[in-house]
């Protein structure tokens, strides 16, 4: 890692989107809240309109706190619903009950809350396509305009990793999560909605500004422990993991040593574009490639139809979604 270098965000243009997640906090204590969130804008230039979005659990969606949310500047929820049956939320240790996941939505539209989404978990183990058919269903009744749908999977030194290795728990099949990854994605385009990303899928014009800007490339910053930045050319930023470390770096007021740069070359650039390019449904521009004979290398991709390729560039379709990073791979070799 390149520990020398500086992260700089291009400066002089307004903020187009803020995103409070990765962790949920919805949980903060409403003093907490209103602090950090002070803060924060205090530093930031928000365009006007800006997308701003905020994380939170079903059973942290009371009236009280949706009108501190929109006191507060956020016009956006994103809801971790992850299923609405009550026996899978007991098995993934969630506090909440299905029914209120559903009036988690119902009330905060009440409030004024137009731009939701939901947060749901396919590829159960023990479970069918006729479970997950269902659970789409429910929460296409609710009238979000957004949903985004994650494979279940093992992360390791977490709870369900521990419960897999000890036989306790069955591990998630990938054959499985693949029916119903591809059901789904041929639903939602059958009901008119834009499967704009290998995990999120949209209403028009309901596309999260915020997410999207990830997979462009475009520069952000993140604060907080393990958040991540980018300056929208080669630099990285990292930031430790650690919440105790995170914290007594600052407090120290140390401008380093609690996180780490790397600077990308050519060929890692190109790497990274490939694989956040190819998740989004625009895929990847010939402009990007740069001279590299990318058709030659996707052969097989494009005769077994799962790459489409013309003069914008290349497209993953049908069962290509489920290639995404290995179509990536084949190319990480290639240079300009």
């Amino acid at each position: 890692m390149a520990r020398e270098a500086e992260l700089r965000i291009p400066s002089g243009q307004r903020t187009a989107t803020l995103y409070w997640g990765g962790g949920t906090p919805s949980v903060l204590p409403d003093a907490e809240f209103l602090s950090l969130n002070d803060a924060i804008r205090d530093r930031l230039d928000l365009a006007d309109g800006a997308e701003c979005t905020l994380e939170v659990n079903p059973e942290d969606v009371r009236a009280d706190r949706l009108d501190l949310w929109r006191s507060g500047g956020f016009n956006r929820l994103s809801i971790g619903v992850q299923t609405f049956r009550d026996e899978r939320l007991d098995w993934m240790g969630r506090p909440h009950r299905g029914r209120d996941a559903k009036d988690a939505v119902r009330r905060a539209q009440d409030a004024g809350f137009g731009n939701l989404s939901l947060d749901l978990i396919y590829g159960l183990p023990g479970s069918s396509l006729g479970e997950w058919q269902e659970q789409v269903g429910r929460a296409l009744e609710l009238g979000t305009p957004h949903l985004s749908a994650y494979a279940l999977t093992v992360e390791p030194r977490t709870a369900l990793a521990h419960d897999v290795a000890t036989g306790r728990s069955e591990p998630p099949r990938d054959e499985r999560a693949a029916e119903d990854f591809l059901w789904f994605r041929a639903e939602l385009e059958r009901q008119g909605w834009e499967a704009y990303e290998v995990s999120n899928y949209a209403k028009p014009g309901w596309r999260a500004v915020h997410n999207s800007a990830y997979w462009s490339g475009s520069p952000y910053l993140g604060l907080g422990p393990g958040a991540h930045s980018f300056d929208g050319h080669r630099t990285r930023r990292a930031n430790v993991r650690s919440n105790p470390e995170y914290q007594k770096a600052l407090s120290e007021g140390r401008r380093s040593g609690w996180f780490e740069l790397e600077v990308l070359s050519d060929q890692e650039r190109f790497h990274e574009q490939l694989l956040t390019q190819l998740r989004r449904a625009e895929g990847l521009s010939r402009s990007m490639a740069s001279g590299r004979d990318l058709d030659r290398v996707w052969t097989k991709w494009i005769r077994q139809g799962m790459l489409a390729s013309d003069e914008r560039g290349w497209r993953l379709q049908g069962e290509g979604w489920l290639w995404a990073d290995a179509v990536a791979a084949d190319a990480f070799g290639v240079e300009a």
